[in-house]
């Protein structure tokens, strides 16, 4: 679209240039009376066609009037922009390569030093590290901590708001997005070589980043067994295959040893996960916390559930009947008092005993990442405690 802006001046007018006086000068004569001429009276009409546009290269369709007037009529020019630039057009519709006033000239070189401003800002970016051209964001804070975990935290330029460990690693990586919710702006403007994620909300968003030569690296890591093969494949693809492997293995037998402590517990006492103190959220068979559950000796009362995290009456709840209540998250008030305040709960044996619990770390136990065997750890610790506190009474049997 061509945008020509018209700014009539007449040689000798009562106006001067850049002002709009109340009737414009150029439709007088060059003494100051109206013109009589009536091929210059209609150009310089306000409903004359001398500024629109043309079809053909920008040029005005004033061609009703076959030469400039004479010295004697009225003779002036006026300033439009032809493709972007100023030039100045005689009253015919021709251009008169006459230099710009000084006005003009400067805010010509005020738009060039702003485009060229703007253009800049726009291209300018940070040096590349020397080391690596790896450049790696990340979309969860499992996947963050997995590749902090392999040595390779360094590759890092995005992360998510969620993200918060390790502490002395992530404060220093901008923040990039929500877990499974990246900002396409902030993420291209760290320039990444690669986009680390395990699920993605919308996952459209794989194909724009495709389309932007970002590749996508789907890392499956939901489950317990998954943990292991994530790490060698971060490992594969940050140069780190040895200590990934190291750590892999380390995990993997950690886990078997768990397992095999589990099976031999002769009573395991029935568990409620909890993930929110006003709304009752638990764990189903499939759930990554439920399988730590198991490895440290309790069992889950959502066994039989289909979700991996379903919503639960209170009915359903009081019909369990646990032995204990494990909340998985935080409060600022103790766990007992949480759930002694609200209706139908002191029906539970475990809210009339005290038994509700809670873990010192929430997120090792519900990030399948490489601190995987604390989270194990700390819910076996509830777990023991739970039993030295009611070695008394006896323990509920398993049920099927």
């Amino acid at each position: 679209m061509i945008w020509r802006a018209s700014v009539p001046t007449s040689r000798r007018g009562a106006a001067m240039e850049g002002e709009y006086p109340h009737e414009p000068p150029s439709v007088h004569s060059a003494e100051g009376k109206r013109c009589r001429d009536p091929r210059v009276a209609r150009l310089l009409s306000p409903h004359s066609k001398l500024c629109a546009s043309s079809s053909v290269g920008g040029v005005t369709a004033a061609r009703q009037a076959d030469a400039c007037p004479s010295q004697g009529s009225a003779r002036g020019s006026c300033l439009q922009v032809w493709h972007g630039h100023l030039a100045r057009v005689s009253w015919a519709g021709r251009p008169c390569h006459k230099s710009l006033p000084s006005q003009w000239r400067r805010v010509v070189a005020c738009w060039l030093v702003v485009a060229l401003s703007t253009l800049t800002a726009c291209i300018r970016q940070d040096p590349l590290p020397a080391d690596s051209g790896m450049r790696l964001v990340s979309t969860a804070p499992h996947l963050t901590e997995c590749v902090c975990a392999i040595g390779a935290g360094h590759l890092l330029v995005g992360r998510t708001a969620t993200c918060d460990y390790p502490p002395e690693v992530v404060s220093e990586i901008p923040i990039t997005g929500d877990f499974a919710v990246p900002w396409l702006e902030p993420l291209l403007a760290v320039r990444p070589t690669h986009v680390l994620e395990t699920v993605l909300s919308d996952p459209a968003l794989r194909d724009r980043l495709t389309a932007l030569n970002i590749p996508v690296v789907h890392v499956p890591c939901t489950r317990l067994d998954q943990i292991p093969d994530a790490l060698r494949q971060l490992g594969v693809l940050c140069d780190r295959s040895t200590r990934a492997n190291q750590l892999a293995d380390d995990i993997q037998s950690g886990i078997e040893r768990a397992r095999q402590a589990a099976s031999s517990y002769q009573a395991r006492p029935r568990v409620l996960l909890l993930f929110a103190p006003d709304v009752s959220i638990t764990a189903g068979p499939n759930a990554f916390v439920t399988t730590l559950l198991e490895l440290a000796g309790g069992v889950s009362v959502g066994h039989d559930l289909e979700a991996d995290y379903p919503r639960v009456s209170l009915e359903w709840i009081i019909a369990q009947d646990p032995d204990l209540l494990l909340c998985i998250f935080e409060t600022t008030l103790p766990p007992l008092e949480v759930y002694a305040r609200q209706t139908g709960w002191r029906s539970l044996r475990a809210v009339r005993s005290g038994r509700i619990y809670t873990v010192t770390d929430l997120n090792t136990v519900s990030r399948p990442g490489p601190r995987v065997l604390d989270g194990i750890a700390q819910i076996k610790v509830v777990l023991d405690q739970d039993a030295e506190r009611f070695a008394k009474q006896s323990p509920t049997p398993d049920r099927p």
